[in-house]
């Protein structure tokens, strides 16, 4: 399973990260998209700094869910925007989640049986979303033609939303990066979707061959709201080690990524505390998260539990060179 999924284009390939941009020009690129001794583009948020001498900035990110959306658009459109807040999140924004703006760029075949509808439940959810966590969406763009016909037949394409955020970023030296580090403390993973894990809309069901039948939503907006700006502080107070979002590929995914950027990096974690059973679910249910590595696992936890904010430590960063998974007696 692991080895189809890693082969998927939306799991694998970084040409979105690398090829439409320019990396350098300038001279004000504070965060690109390569880390790690090894530099791969594993960044999903990038920073520009505004000039030469100060530290404030401009963090942007990007974030689309689309095969969730063909489930459940509403689950499609809130995915997406927490996939693009699960990106910016790694930088610290200068009023938290409040410095985020919104771009909501539509692609859907309109005029066509149950699409309509559909995209008008999509936007629907994106105001209400928006709404719920006190941010905007001043701009976007639409294509609601997105059909192509062909002598056989006609293709519709997936009705989606790219959302793009940015956000004032008033400390440009503390974005955290995608790498673990094997002298720092606890990993952790943040179920920001509040959800149960389903496999609906995920790479794994792509290599089954199936769309599936529920995907992940986001369950509570205000807690979502909470464990952003709480991961926020977290990063000021110089708490987080390392972090990176889950989504295409699942929690499996991200956690191998964390480990990719640096030889001899790997990590053992512990999914015993899970109530799901199931550990494919576990590994590649896309539900909306992050895993963090904390610098401090007593001050980490306090501040997590202090906000309400339900974490599960998962493990810890070695010299190994793998990556070890365990489910209670199982490894």
């Amino acid at each position: 399973y692991l080895e189809n999924v890693l082969q998927l284009e939306a799991v694998a390939c970084k040409d979105w990260l690398t090829n439409k941009v320019d990396r350098c020009v300038g001279g004000r690129v504070a965060k690109q998209q390569c880390v790690g001794s090894l530099q791969l583009p594993l960044n999903n948020v990038g920073v520009m700094a505004l000039d030469f001498k100060s530290s404030n900035g401009i963090a942007t990110s990007i974030g689309h869910s689309p095969v969730s959306g063909l489930i459940d658009p509403v689950a499609g459109s809130k995915n997406s925007i927490a996939e693009a807040l699960t990106n910016i999140v790694w930088a610290p924004l200068e009023k938290g989640l409040k410095s985020v703006s919104l771009s909501a760029n539509w692609m859907w075949p309109c005029n066509n049986a149950g699409e309509d509808a559909r995209l008008y439940e999509a936007v629907e959810a994106v105001s209400e979303f928006a709404i719920a966590l006190g941010i905007n969406v001043p701009t976007g763009k639409d294509s609601l033609s997105m059909k192509q016909k062909y002598p056989e037949g006609d293709v519709l394409a997936p009705g989606t939303v790219i959302i793009s955020a940015a956000g004032s970023c008033d400390d440009i030296n503390r974005v955290v990066e995608p790498v673990l580090d094997a002298e720092a403390g606890s990993i952790y993973y943040l179920n920001l979707s509040q959800d149960n894990f389903k496999l609906g809309g995920s790479s794994f069901a792509q290599i089954q061959n199936k769309v599936g039948m529920e995907a992940p939503s986001i369950k509570d907006d205000a807690a979502f709201a909470t464990a952003f700006n709480t991961l926020q502080s977290l990063i000021r107070q110089d708490l987080v080690a390392a972090g990176h979002d889950v989504a295409s590929g699942g929690l499996i995914t991200t956690l191998l990524e964390l480990c990719f950027a640096e030889n001899k990096l790997g990590a053992s974690v512990d999914f015993s505390a899970f109530t799901e059973q199931d550990i494919i679910k576990i590994l590649f249910a896309e539900n909306a998260g992050v895993v963090v590595q904390a610098t401090d696992d007593a001050a980490f936890e306090a501040a997590l539990t202090e906000n309400k904010v339900e974490f599960f430590k998962v493990g810890s960063a070695n010299t190994s060179d793998e990556l070890l998974i365990k489910k209670d007696s199982v490894e």
